[in-house]
């Protein structure tokens, strides 16, 4: 077991910054050749002078009101502003993975509307080089093309992004339940 060192301890540390403050203050006052602890007791003096005087500052009615007011506001404008971004929920760092061979991600925002998270910004990645595809599905079906290295994929070869929103909310809610890892 090591052996702790006394002079590092925080109460050895403050009780002698307080002792070596008292000798200085004697020092001082012998030295200016005035009574002993007459500093201290000059600056416990002034300590009090200041509190009286905060606490019997005249002061208007209105200023008190006018406080009170400003700080009512200031502290609605900051409830206010408060985004329930700040809360961010356990599956906010969940931005990504891997569903029907391809790779996905996927950013999350607050939606007034719902009240809840949402998905926003769902992409599929290029199976070959990784590079986010270009989603140019229609009506009539899904159809995703690579910038990059011109890799597309028709109705048979892709997967729908609704779905994709669903299995990663099924993830989340599967994750709730069974504390475990998301997949």
């Amino acid at each position: 077991m090591a052996k702790k060192n006394i002079f590092k301890s925080p109460w050895t540390i403050s009780i002698g910054t307080a002792i070596f403050s008292l000798f200085l203050t004697i020092i001082y006052d012998s030295v200016k050749q005035k009574p002993i602890l007459s500093t201290i007791g000059a600056i416990l003096k002034w300590i009090w002078n200041l509190i009286i005087n905060i606490l019997t500052f005249n002061i208007r009615v209105w200023w008190l009101l006018l406080g009170i007011a400003l700080l009512i506001l200031v502290l609605y404008l900051v409830d206010k502003f408060k985004k329930e971004e700040t809360f961010k929920p356990d599956f906010y760092s969940y931005r990504e993975g891997r569903f029907k061979r391809w790779k996905w991600t996927w950013g999350w925002k607050w939606s007034q509307s719902k009240g809840a998270w949402v998905i926003e910004n769902l992409e599929a990645h290029c199976p070959n080089c990784d590079t986010p595809l270009i989603d140019n599905s229609s009506m009539y079906g899904y159809y995703f093309d690579c910038p990059r290295c011109n890799f597309t994929a028709r109705d048979g070869q892709c997967e729908a992004p609704h779905k994709i929103e669903r299995i990663i909310l099924d993830n989340i809610d599967r994750q709730r339940k069974n504390n475990s890892t998301l997949m």
